[in-house]
């Protein structure tokens, strides 16, 4: 799966009432992804604008640079934004959840690898230490 915000949960539409200033956000359908793939100028319907949940970008706040094909399609958002692949029937609270548990997670992981190194490095000195021991007596 390509890293693309077209992929991505968060891709969501926007609503915004003109008299009492009000977002309503809501999820993409999957025919709606379908017709970004092929279609991004027609997505959603006119009074909807796309944008990333997480406020790395917002088309109704500003014009999308490179058009609405290019951010939804081409640029790859690998580390440059919150990616996390869609699901149909998840929201977007959960997502972010788990998006941070996942996160922490890799973190875990690296700092587990770290000391899994220095107490090889710790065992090694403690060998090399018995065996210079044993041979100075």
């Amino acid at each position: 799966m390509k890293i693309i915000c077209r992929n991505c949960h968060f891709l969501a539409k926007e609503y915004r009432e003109e008299n009492t200033g009000r977002v309503f956000s809501f999820s993409l359908s999957e025919s709606e992804r379908e017709l970004v793939r092929s279609d991004p100028n027609n997505a959603v319907k006119e009074h909807y604008s796309l944008k990333c949940q997480l406020g790395v970008w917002d088309e109704g706040v500003s014009q999308l640079p490179g058009g609405r094909h290019d951010t939804l399609n081409i640029t790859v958002r690998k580390d440059s934004c919150f990616f996390f692949p869609n699901n149909p029937a998840m929201l977007f609270d959960a997502a972010r959840e788990l998006q941070k548990r996942e996160s922490e997670n890799r973190q875990l992981k690296r700092a587990n690898l770290y000391t899994r190194i220095g107490l090889w490095i710790a065992a090694g000195a403690l060998v090399a230490n018995a065996v210079i021991a044993y041979f100075k007596d």
